[in-house]
Parts: structure tokens; sequence; C-alpha cells
């Protein structure tokens, strides 16, 4: 007779299928976020966060990655669909999100009684947040934001397929966000067993890589990690005065007086722009307001603010000054509606509690050319980067005083904010 076995009191093997990963992620939104529901821009306060939303990061974040050793953008491709999901076939990584905390909703501004300008709330960098602030005017108010957002992101994926999973959240939580304007912090993340150490960063981010498989390549078609990143540690614990000056190092830079504007007469009068645009903008346009001669040192052929993102919309306040224009990028003869800013600013927690202000420039490549539109003829510009611009007096770019190295010997703004930062207290973890 057949002797029948007991059964175990507790199965051998808990996971029926061993081949298969199951992770939960808690992470918290430490910024206000905007949008990152059904409509673009706007929040969402029964879907505030979605799935499909999570997915486009995590896709972003794989090929700045692990696609980062793919050859061609074709491979790329391949790739990217065999993990992630096509039109035809389905996507071999599950995902759901559940919120913990559907945080607070409120306005990011409000328009005092005798002003036309909005008031941004406290800590909130006007710089970052221009877009949702509203128009007094036409009767448009400032945009709604929400903060104190927490959720779990639960995944399941093959065991094959961990390496290129694990590096996209990890890189999502430490350099991303959720919702729009993430590459100037707004719905920055933080997920504590992801993030660094404060005294260890070079090793948590050489380890980090090392162990999720992310080879540092050549220059790619789409946006890959770099080598290295810049950091500011101020042993602070508040994320939103982080976050307010590691932004205003960039509106610094690009306006702040004594390096990309003049002194003014008075506070509220700024001086003129030691940037090449408006000159150049002037000459294209041939409007030009009589009291703001001709600065001939400063070149008038320039676009070099097209590397720092794309488009701008370029707006004179006197009268007899150019009408608006905008400016595109232009890719191998292909007019473009936008390229994203390679730079990301933000702050980061670390695991102990400590904030630290973060600044990350992706690999990726400038435009080919600019086209300046609602100009005469649609003028197109190639100066973009160039020796020149760093050599002419006051120059963003140029020597901080005299005998020290210019920021960018070559005129590339990229480079000169970079050098801005250091100038400023930030170092480099690589």
């Amino acid at each position: 007779m057949r002797r029948i076995l007991e059964c175990p009191k507790q199965p051998t093997n808990t996971n029926p299928h061993p081949e298969i990963i199951n992770k939960i992620h808690d992470i918290q939104i430490i910024t206000p976020i905007f949008g990152g529901g059904v409509k673009a821009g706007e929040n969402d306060q029964v879907t505030l966060i979605r799935p499909s939303s999570v997915r486009g990061h995590l896709r972003f974040w794989w090929r700045a990655t692990r696609g980062a050793k793919c050859a061609t953008v074709a491979k790329l491709r391949q790739r990217e669909g065999e993990i992630w999901g096509t039109t035809e076939n389905p996507s071999h990584v599950a995902l759901q999100v559940d919120v913990k905390s559907p945080g607070k909703t409120y306005s990011c501004a409000y328009f005092p009684e005798d002003k036309n300008f909005p008031r941004f709330e406290k800590n909130h960098p006007s710089y970052a947040l221009f877009p949702f602030q509203g128009n007094k005017r036409d009767g448009i108010p400032p945009a709604n934001c929400t903060s104190n957002v927490s959720f779990e992101l639960k995944l399941t994926y093959p065991q094959s397929l961990s390496q290129d999973v694990d590096a996209a959240v990890w890189a999502w939580t430490n350099f991303g966000g959720i919702g729009a304007r993430v590459r100037r912090g707004c719905g920055a993340l933080y997920c504590k067993n992801l993030s660094p150490s404060i005294k260890s960063l070079n090793s948590w981010y050489r380890s980090s890589m090392e162990g999720f498989g992310i080879e540092l390549s050549r220059l790619q078609d789409w946006p890959t990690m770099p080598d290295r990143f810049l950091i500011l540690d101020k042993n602070s614990t508040n994320v939103l005065q982080g976050w307010t000056e590691v932004v205003g190092l960039m509106q610094t830079f690009r306006q702040g007086q004594g390096v990309g504007r003049n002194p003014g007469s008075s506070p509220n009068r700024p001086g003129r722009s030691r940037w090449p645009e408006p000159e150049s903008i002037r000459k294209a346009t041939g409007s030009r307001y009589l009291r703001h001669s001709r600065m001939p040192a400063i070149p008038d052929d320039a676009f070099p603010r097209a590397e720092l993102g794309l488009p701008i919309v370029f707006h004179f306040k006197d009268n007899d000054d150019p009408k608006d224009t905008e400016l595109y990028p232009v890719v191998m003869g292909d007019e473009k509606t936008r390229m994203a800013s390679p730079l990301i600013l933000r702050p980061m927690i670390c695991r102990n509690g400590e904030v630290i202000q973060l600044v990350l420039k992706l690999n990726s490549s400038s435009p080919d050319e600019v086209i300046l539109k609602k100009a005469s003829g649609n003028p197109h510009f190639k100066k973009l980067s160039d020796p020149a611009l760093a050599s002419y007096p006051n120059s963003p770019l140029g020597r901080l005083k005299a005998g020290a190295q210019s920021r960018s010997s070559s005129g590339s703004a990229l480079e000169g904010f970079l050098a801005f930062a250091k100038e400023n207290g930030f170092v480099e973890v690589n």
C-alpha cells in the first residue's frame, strides 16, 4: 500500500514564483507637486499620482541609467520595449501606487490688492514657479499645489530585470520627481532606503552605479547619467529653504545684479543684462529703446542661455524695444517645440534627515542652432557657445576677477553655471 506523507506545517517555499520579485518602496514628495494627475500641471484630488505618470518617469530614468550602454537609439527602443512594454506588447513590470497621505492643497501665491504681480508663499521660489503665477489682468488665479504627500510604490517584475527596475527607481527617487517642473525641484522625491548617507556620498554614488550595472558611456542621443554632480552641505533640515536657495543660484546666474545684470539705479529697477541675447534680439528685429544704446562690447549674434533649456520667451518692458519673441531649438534642420534643461536643481534628504542642495547636469547634446520666432523672418542662430562669449568685459561666463580663470573658456552657459555653483560653496561628488 502506498503511504501518504503528512503535509508540512508550513510551506518550505513561501514564494510560489521564486523568479518573480515583489518590492514596496515608501516614498515622500518633499516639495510641492504641480500636476501628476489627469490634467498636465493641475492637481487631481481623486488621482493625485497616476501610475502611468510614474511609469513614464521610470522609463526616462531607465534610459538615463541602464539604457546608456545601448549602442543606438534603435537598440535603446528595442530594449526599453522589452522591459517597459510597447503599444503591441505589455510590460513585464507591474506597478501600483497607493497614496498614504494626500497632503494639503493650497494656492502657491496670491495677488496683493494694490499689485498686479503675485506674491509667492514663503520658500516657494518664484523663479521655479513662474508658469503657475496666474495673471491678475486676465482673471487667472495662481495655480494650486499639494505638499506633504506620501505613497507606496508596489512593483512586480521578473528577477532577470532586477537591475533594470532597481536602477530606474534609485535614480528617480534621488534625482527626479513627479508632476511638472521637476528639473527645477518641484515634486522632488525621498525614499529613505535608497537615499545616501551624508558622510559617504562619493562611495554611495560609485557603489550604486556599479551595483546597478550603470555604465558611463560616450555622449548619446538621449540624456544619460553623469560621472559626478554637485552638492552644498549646509547641515540643514529645512527642505523648502534648501530648494529656494539652489533655485536662487540659477536665478542669480541668469539675472542677478553683478552677475547676469549690471547694478540698477534703485532696488526696483535692475540694470541692463550682461548676456548677449537682448542685443542679439534688438539687432534681429531692428527695434531699440533710445535710452538703451548699443553696448558695443557685448556680442549681438549669440544665444548662450539656450543651453539651459528651451523655449525661452523674451519680454522687453519698454515700448520702443522689441515685442515679445520666442526661442526654439533646431536639431538637424528640424524645428522642435522644446529642449528640456539638462540641469536638475533640487533638495535631497539624507538618511539621517539632513538636507543637501543638489545640482546634477545630465549628459545631453545641445541643439545645432536656434530659431527666433515672432521676429522678422524667424532668423536662425548657431552661436550658442563660443570663446568670445567669455572674453568681453563683465561677461557672466568670464573671469570673476583679474588674473582668475574664466567660468567657461569655451563660452558655455552650462559650464559657466557649474563654475558659478562652485564659487558659491558647491563641491563635486564623483
